[in-house]
């Protein structure tokens, strides 16, 4: 492959992710517009928090993913089942962490971002160890 398609191929994968990043705030936002008195579930609920935002996470990063493999903007081998068990574990752990380490969730915890970043990494991390097998 020559210099110039690894340079788109990694462009879109980057743009990919990017998306993969923007979704998880659209998703989260979404549900929130249809769950009342969310904005109030870090101080009074902070588990139910921590469910709604491991599946808002998940459901945007998972989503564009998907869609990126089914318009061949990634090239990998599909393993959705492997990749949403990833992506969800990388959700979740950071913002089960957080529930040990904060009392309170308040916004801008730096262990949201932090479980972005994993569940994004969750989904591509089947499709690495399956290069290395």
């Amino acid at each position: 492959m020559d210099s110039r398609k690894k340079t788109i191929r990694y462009l879109v994968g980057m743009g990919v992710i990017f998306l993969q990043l923007i979704m998880t705030q659209v998703v989260t936002l979404v549900l929130s517009l249809f769950i009342p008195d969310m904005e109030n579930f870090p101080q009074t609920q902070p588990v139910l928090f921590v469910i709604i935002l491991g599946l808002t996470f998940s459901t945007g990063v998972f989503l564009v993913g998907w869609l990126a493999l089914r318009l061949h903007w990634l090239i990998a081998k599909p393993k959705y089942p492997a990749r949403l068990i990833a992506t969800l574990v990388g959700a979740y752990l950071p913002l089960i962490l957080a529930l040990f380490v904060y009392p309170i969730l308040e916004p801008g915890n730096p262990f949201f971002f932090i479980s972005v970043l994993t569940s994004i990494l969750g989904f591509y991390i089947p499709g690495w160890i399956d290069r290395l097998n």
